[in-house]
């Protein structure tokens, strides 16, 4: 009796020391990075050993987070949308290596043998050959179908399969195929498949059904200010990017993740389905900067909905997020049965990087130790410095004192790219504007007939150029790298 109460008190012991290093470097990393509000959750042998919230909802305002305060989780919703396919695949109603045609009868591919290729595994391993093109979602009044059938119209950049290329619309297009499979909508499949068997039961996936909810609101940092960002629908992301979630919530999720498919006991998923969706796909190069930053990873690949790496010589299964003013990591440590998740209300992504490592390093009893805190405000100093050099760079470049070709007038008009649809650009007051979609945007006269779209509230920096015809009339525009037609 004696040894199991000893044995008992032990434990106690060694997890109350846990929590107070978590909590320590917690709330190091807060302060660090000056985030308005934080929380975290840590999950060891099935257990939520850690669990807490710091800050506030909002910067200004008294209204503490707490760890059922919903954030947007962003990217790491990619691993929900793949893990509902593995549930798929088990029930045979699709099958990683099915056409995406099979599931989605209006995709397409631009170029033809990618079309007649690529499947499932290809659009959540991010390797069609189809860069980002995020601008068609981001704040956008389209539809993730509109979205899928424009992509029909976007020239690859890359062959099918010889490229890492992340795609958000490509996880537009997963979801649509586990709607199709399971006759109904992706949202109601995560609700009823994922969210309440798990227990999840504050996670939503539309920007309404948040905004009704105890959350927190965005943050932007910049040069050391921090200020609200305002709150975007995101619904039609979806699939790559929509769930808002909590700490407690997502430690329920860390729970399933490592328990191979399984949580209390109950199977919803089998550990090979699962499994497929944590297997490499696509092998990532890890740069110079990247040992620089994080000298304990070799190796990395992309599986589907999961980057999968050595971290101090153990498998380390991770996914970050980041959009609207959040940030989130959510790692597993398959071997040690262990996994954490960092949400921020803060735009510095590298900040719940360096918690997410601290705590990694604190399950691992890790040595060397390592200040992960300043190793990335070093980086994010550097990558502050490299963007500010790249602007110069661009002044530099500049040919000074030249005028565009035309009186302003004569680039006024309606220009029209298959995908995009219609860009108007418009004399006013003695300037040109572009609008597209949500932006309306200054075009700044940047040499010849080049000009500059740039706007930090809607995170655009665009060089637009202007084409002119042998006849002299002005006849194309290039925006966001596509070649928009004048009408």
């Amino acid at each position: 009796m004696r040894s199991a109460i000893t044995a008992l008190a032990l434990t106690f012991l060694a997890l109350a020391s846990f929590a107070q290093n978590f909590d320590k470097a917690a709330r190091q990393a807060f302060t660090a990075w000056q985030f308005p509000g934080m929380a975290v959750a840590v999950v060891q042998d099935d257990k939520v050993v850690f669990l807490q919230a710091y800050g506030v909802k909002e910067t200004g305002k008294p209204e503490p987070l707490t760890v059922d305060s919903l954030f947007g989780i962003a990217s790491t919703t990619k691993a929900f949308t793949s893990t509902a396919m593995a549930m798929l695949v088990d029930e045979k109603k699709l099958d990683w290596d099915d056409r995406v045609s099979q599931h989605v009868d209006y995709f397409r591919l631009a170029d033809p043998c990618a079309d007649s290729l690529v499947t499932l595994r290809d659009i959540v391993s991010h390797r069609t050959g189809l860069s980002r093109h995020d601008e068609l979602w981001d704040n956008s009044p389209l539809t993730r179908e509109e979205i899928l059938r424009r992509v029909a119209s976007i020239k690859p950049s890359r062959p099918i399969r010889t490229a890492y290329q992340y795609n958000n619309i490509m996880f537009m297009a997963a979801g649509d195929a586990v709607a199709s499979a399971s006759k109904t909508s992706w949202d109601d499949f995560i609700r009823t498949r994922i969210f309440e068997p798990l227990g999840m039961t504050r996670s939503r996936t539309t920007f309404t059904d948040w905004a009704t909810s105890d959350h927190a609101t965005g943050h932007r940092y910049a040069k050391g200010v921090v200020s609200v960002q305002p709150a975007l629908d995101d619904t039609n992301l979806g699939p790559a990017g929509s769930i808002k979630s909590s700490a407690r919530d997502m430690a329920q999720w860390l729970r399933f993740q490592l328990g191979n498919g399984a949580i209390g006991g109950k199977r919803l998923v089998s550990e090979e389905a699962l499994n497929e969706t944590k297997s490499p796909q696509m092998a990532l190069r890890v740069d110079k900067n990247a040992r620089d930053i994080n000298p304990f990873t070799h190796v990395q690949s992309y599986a589907m909905g999961w980057n999968v790496q050595d971290y101090r010589g153990e498998l380390l299964v991770t996914h970050s997020g980041a959009l609207n003013g959040f940030r989130t990591s959510v790692a597993l440590l398959p071997d040690r049965n262990a996994g954490v998740v960092v949400l921020a209300n803060s735009g510095r992504g590298l900040g719940v990087s360096a918690l997410r490592n601290t705590l990694l390093d604190e399950l691992l009893r890790a040595t060397p130790p390592r200040d992960w805190n300043a190793a990335y405000l070093a980086a994010e100093k550097k990558s502050d410095e490299r963007e500010e050099k790249a602007k110069t760079d661009r002044e530099e470049k500049r040919f000074k004192d030249t005028h565009p070709s035309h009186d302003l007038a004569a680039y006024a008009g309606t220009y029209h790219d298959a995908a995009y649809g219609d860009a108007v650009v418009a004399e006013e007051n003695g300037a040109l504007v572009l609008r597209w979609s949500r932006l309306a945007i200054p075009l700044t006269h940047y040499h010849y007939d080049t000009f500059l779209a740039v706007s930090d509230p809607d995170d655009v920096d665009e060089t637009v150029q202007f084409t002119v015809g042998t006849d002299g009339a002005v006849r194309a525009m290039s925006l966001f790298g596509q070649e928009f037609t004048r009408k």
